[in-house]
């Protein structure tokens, strides 16, 4: 099915973007990383709808096509909570009846794991691409310290992200897609930044609180994120209902990879055997 574009509103009033890929299946709603919008991931969510999947490609609040917000900027990552939350209300709504997967991918995987382990109201199940629980990319002390000093005084200054194009993939196509994204982020508020070290400290302690089915996909050559640690939280998970993988050939972008069938499929295969019941849906308090 053709890509659509479409907005929805939150609580606040906003109107967000959003990408879509109609399909008779069940639905998967997809939250990006923090450099990226949804429309990197156009070419893997046509493949997913192809299995029948629809598909929802959210922008975060400042990125993507939503440019009438700040860019780069955010006083409380809450509010990404909320706007997830809404677009999950949105998208059930629209489609009565079917099941409802919410999937981060990079940092989206971040704020999903916070949405769900602070009890927000739950999907059907929890799709994490190369989920940044666990970075191994950061400013360095210099720049940190700069930082500190800035978000007393100017917590709007920006901050080149630490991250080289390399690190996403190692397909030229796809290179030279990102280098000549305008819509991609390349900076951040020093409140931006400093927002994400109070969301990984707050979500630190309650991140294996995730009760609902969860499947996990690592990139084996992953630059961004830390794969030991996320195998290390995968076991203190509390989930009955889970399930990691490791595509030991392929770069933190997992869609960025020319074959791409064999992930496309097991995301597939997870989605059609999910026996959901109470206990799954529900997150201890």
């Amino acid at each position: 099915m053709k890509e659509s574009l479409g907005q929805y509103r939150t609580r606040d009033g906003k109107l967000l973007s959003f990408r879509k890929w109609s399909g008779i299946g069940d639905v998967i709603l997809y939250a990006h990383g923090v450099e990226s919008n949804a429309g990197w991931f156009s070419p893997f969510s046509s493949e997913l709808n192809k299995n029948g999947f629809t598909l929802y490609g959210i922008d975060r609040r400042g990125s993507g096509l939503n440019k009438e917000d700040k860019r780069g900027d955010i006083s409380d990552y809450n509010v990404f909570l909320d706007d997830i939350e809404d677009a999950l209300a949105f998208v059930r709504e629209q489609n009565i009846g079917k099941k409802v997967f919410l999937m981060g991918i990079c940092w989206g995987g971040l704020l999903a794991i916070n949405y769900i382990a602070k009890g927000r109201t739950v999907p059907d199940g929890l799709i994490l691409l190369s989920p940044a629980i666990y970075r191994k990319v950061d400013l360095n002390s210099c720049m940190k310290a700069i930082a500190k000093i800035c978000f007393v005084f100017c917590p709007k200054i920006r901050f080149k992200i630490p991250i080289r194009d390399h690190m996403f993939t190692s397909n030229e196509r796809y290179l030279d897609f990102i280098k000549k994204d305008k819509m991609r982020l390349r900076t951040l508020t020093c409140r931006f930044f400093n927002e994400i070290l109070r969301m990984e400290q707050e979500l630190s302690g309650i991140n294996h609180r995730i009760f609902l089915p969860v499947l996990v996909l690592l990139a084996g050559h992953d630059e961004i994120v830390d794969n030991e640690k996320i195998r290390e939280w995968f076991k203190r998970l509390e989930s009955g209902d889970k399930k990691i993988k490791v595509f030991g050939d392929l770069r933190h972008i997992i869609p960025f990879e020319d074959n791409i069938e064999p992930v496309i499929n097991f995301i597939t295969d997870w989605t059609k055997t999910r026996e959901m019941s109470l206990e799954h849906k529900s997150v201890k308090n």
